[in-house]
């Protein structure tokens, strides 16, 4: 092949264009899909709990990740579209990202003088990056901003390193994007755990593309391979505890303890095969695949995966250094974006255990090494059955026979995100045994009003695991508004059985309550204020029982902490009012009806008490 075949240079701007329409038309049905999963604590929870003020200074796992879904949170509340635009914004630079690493790699020193079509092989890795299906769960799925922030970062330090390393600029330029991939490098990894390899990655592309002096090479890299101590520092260094993102760090630390290193290893042999099905064919995706564990590499499916990997693995580096002996310029970009899937899967696909064994936003930041491997091999089995082929009509066939059918793929899997109810029933449609897709799908009825679907999905999860105490205790809440006091109550006694709570008391106590059973509904009230002495509604509730007891004294101190706790309760005034009234102390029951009428101004029955006891002076 010679350089005069491929004379077309690109237009990074109308590539940035085109990666961004496209973008938008395959994602165009996520702006109304709610919020899914965990949505409800990294994102609702956290940012309902956590206020601007506690981002500063900054610190903590994932911080920018956080810091982006507390802006989101002031700029729009809980609407989740502000949530998917800022999504996909981002879905939109890592394309034009992929496009401009492709490119500069094209360009490195090693490359340069190949004649390759750089443009269109850079703008067909960056389309099949934007339209793969398999990357909707780290764009639909909000929470999930943790893979594709990540990436952002990921791919701006590696593309702003290969611009720095680029002939012909001032030193001011080059200076500029070493800064800027500096600072991206450990913006990286505050962002997700998955840009540890970043560093390792930067010094493979530097020996790999570039030539040179090995000593002032590495020098340029040193203060990126210290990068490589932020996350093991956030993970386990002093007074992290309490940082943004404590919640995950613990979940991490627990996985690290409980899970072993060897079993799960060994699984993700499996589960890497997997992915690599995925990227080739996606279909049957799913949120929730049920996975098993595997204790042993001689599993023969395990065994089998094993192999795989290690012939793809060797042979993309066979590729790259039969390219160094004179082979094809493609075998380069084919090698390192195969090396690139499985550096970069192996933070989380290796011997870091994590409790769930596969999720398809784990492919995200791979996918992008995936996605300019097989570009370049379109490009060269191409060439390879023509000697004529033209760069732009292979693209154009490409977009026609891999980027279309994907971006459909793509839009109809987001339409499965729409809402939880849409998800979990196509989710137990492929995981049907899978005791946590049928609790979710049970939930996801629960919330909307769907209750003889809920029962239905409770008890299959009950069928798949009795011990889970929050079915028992979510079919208690049913079967008490339903009515039906016997079930209910069983239900409630198992949740409490299983795992003690005070929710559980509480709504056991309530149940009593209400079926005038008052000795069992004080005793289920008493126990979960022991368990949680700040629950409002329980000393409440019990005050109210008591009072109904007649045990007014023990009911004035019970409305009395309720006040405590909060001040503007004009029912509990009003309450502890009537406490006084019945013990004959008409001063102090007049001043609590005239303090929750106070707060409370047009409560005509604290207005009425007030009367009767004469103002109390």
């Amino acid at each position: 092949m010679t350089t005069s075949r491929w004379t077309y240079t690109g237009n990074t701007p109308a590539a940035a264009v085109i990666c961004a329409l496209l973008a938008a038309v395959v994602y165009s049905n996520t702006f109304t899909a709610s919020f899914q999963f965990d949505d409800h604590l990294y994102v609702i929870d956290y940012c309902r709990t956590h206020a601007l003020s506690s981002f500063f200074p900054p610190h903590g796992t994932r911080y920018l990740t956080y810091l982006t879904f507390a802006l989101n949170y002031l700029a729009g509340g809980l609407n989740p579209a502000g949530y998917h635009i800022v999504n996909l914004f981002i879905h939109i630079i890592n394309g034009v990202l992929v496009y401009l690493l492709a490119m500069s790699l094209i360009r490195s020193p090693r490359l340069a003088e190949k004649g390759l079509p750089a443009f269109h092989i850079a703008l067909l890795a960056a389309l099949l990056f934007i339209a793969h299906p398999v990357q909707t769960e780290a764009v639909t799925y909000i929470t999930q901003r943790f893979a594709s922030l990540a990436t952002l970062f990921y791919l701006l330090a590696l593309t702003a390193y290969l611009r720095y390393r680029a002939g012909g600029q001032s030193f001011k330029a080059k200076a500029s994007f070493y800064i800027v991939a500096l600072l991206s490098a450990y913006a990286a990894q505050v962002t997700k755990e998955i840009s540890f390899t970043l560093p390792f990655v930067m010094l493979c592309v530097e020996f790999a593309f570039f030539k040179g002096p090995v000593l002032p090479r590495l020098i340029r890299l040193a203060p990126f391979m210290l990068a490589m101590a932020v996350i093991p520092w956030i993970l386990f260094g002093p007074g992290t505890g309490t940082a943004v993102g404590g919640e995950v760090m613990d979940l991490q630390l627990k996985d690290l303890r409980d899970i072993s290193r060897h079993d799960y290893l060994v699984t993700q042999f499996r589960v890497i095969v997997t992915y690599l099905r995925l990227l080739v064919l996606p279909v049957g995706q799913n949120i929730e695949y049920d996975y098993p564990m595997f204790q042993s590499l001689l599993v023969p499916e395990v065994l089998a995966s094993f192999i795989f990997i290690c012939v793809l693995f060797f042979g993309a580096v066979y590729l790259f250094f039969r390219f160094l002996r004179g082979g094809g310029a493609y075998l380069a970009l084919i090698s390192a974006g195969t090396l690139w899937f499985f550096i970069t899967i192996s933070v989380e696909s290796s011997i870091v255990p994590i409790k769930d064994l596969i999720f398809e936003h784990r492919l995200y930041l791979p996918g992008a090494g995936a996605a300019i491997a097989a570009s370049a091999a379109v490009f060269f089995i191409a060439e390879r059955f023509s000697r004529a082929a033209n760069a732009g009509r292979i693209l154009a066939a490409a977009c026609v026979i891999l980027v279309l059918p994907l971006s459909v793929s793509a839009y109809a899997r987001n339409g499965v995100w729409k809402n939880e109810v849409t998800l979990f029933e196509d989710a137990v449609s492929k995981s049907p045994a899978k005791e946590r897709v049928r609790y979710n799908l049970a939930w996801a009825y629960h919330r909307t009003g769907e209750l003889d679907k809920a029962v239905e999905q409770y008890n299959e999860s009950l069928r798949l695991d009795p011990e889970k105490n929050k079915t028992h205790y979510n079919l208690g809440l049913i079967y008490r508004d339903r009515g039906e006091k016997e079930k209910a109550e069983r239900h409630f006694i198992e949740a409490l059985r299983i795992k003690p709570d005070p929710a559980g008391h509480y709504n056991l106590a309530m149940l009593y309550h209400s079926g005038g059973e008052l000795d069992k509904a004080i005793s289920h009230y008493e126990k979960a204020i022991m368990a949680r002495p700040d629950y409002e509604d329980a000393h409440y509730n019990l005050a109210a029982a008591l009072m109904e007891k007649g045990d007014l004294e023990k009911a004035a101190l019970h409305f009395s902490a309720v006040i405590r706790l909060n001040p503007a309760s004009a029912d509990a005034l009003y309450n502890l009012g009537r406490v006084y009234a019945k013990e004959g102390d008409r001063r102090r029951a007049a001043l609590a009806f005239s303090e929750a009428l106070r707060l409370k101004p047009g409560m005509a029955e604290a207005r009425a008490e007030l009367a009767k006891v004469g103002g109390g002076l």
